[in-house]
């Protein structure tokens, strides 16, 4: 179950960063567009990532379901939509854009579904139940020398206690000790500031 967990925390992560290089992409795509559509995308990719930054990261850490992004990627298609190619170039990146437009908005929809679910009450009460009876069975386990069976049971019940608060630190992503950072999110950030 640990594996599972930390399989979904990979995925998480690697949703973040995908996520992080569609804003960066869609500035850099703006580049090739006419005015004022330019200009309106990359101030829209640039409060895209402060939005995600300083409101949507500490939102999601207390469980609340940010909404800002939504907001700001339903005005980036609308501004990619309003555009009028009059060039090959603009038409090709009017395509290009959508593209990852798209990609954006299923990855952020990936977080947001990550951001919230978590391992069901009955999953939890199976690891529980099943770690405890696994500490009672070794209980059984007879050996002559008490003190070795009772250090047994203890390292047994220590590695299963460890596994459960790993599990249950892990299971949720964005919250926690261990969480998904905004590195990507800061990344992109400075790329775009850059640019």
């Amino acid at each position: 179950m640990l594996y599972a967990v930390w399989a979904s925390f990979g995925e998480a992560e690697l949703n973040v960063d995908l996520e992080a290089n569609a804003v960066v992409d869609i500035d850099r795509l703006a580049d090739a567009l006419p005015e004022p559509q330019r200009t309106q995308l990359q101030t829209l990719a640039r409060s895209y990532t402060d939005a995600v930054i300083n409101q949507e990261w500490p939102q999601m850490a207390k469980g609340v379901v940010p909404e800002k992004s939504t907001t700001i990627n339903e005005e980036m298609w609308k501004t990619v939509i309003s555009v009028k190619p009059a060039l090959p170039t603009e038409v090709n990146a009017q395509e290009h854009m959508m593209s990852e437009l798209s990609s954006l908005a299923q990855h952020r929809l990936t977080r947001m579904l990550q951001s919230t679910t978590q391992l069901p009450g009955v999953l939890w009460y199976v690891l529980v139940v099943g770690g405890g009876l696994t500490i009672v069975s070794a209980c059984t386990f007879g050996t002559e020398s008490v003190k070795l069976q009772a250090l047994q049971v203890f390292f047994l019940s220590l590695l299963i206690s460890l596994s459960l608060a790993a599990i249950s630190d892990i299971h949720r992503p964005f919250h926690g000790l261990i969480h998904v950072s905004d590195y990507a999110f800061r990344t992109a950030q400075q790329s775009i500031q850059a640019h």
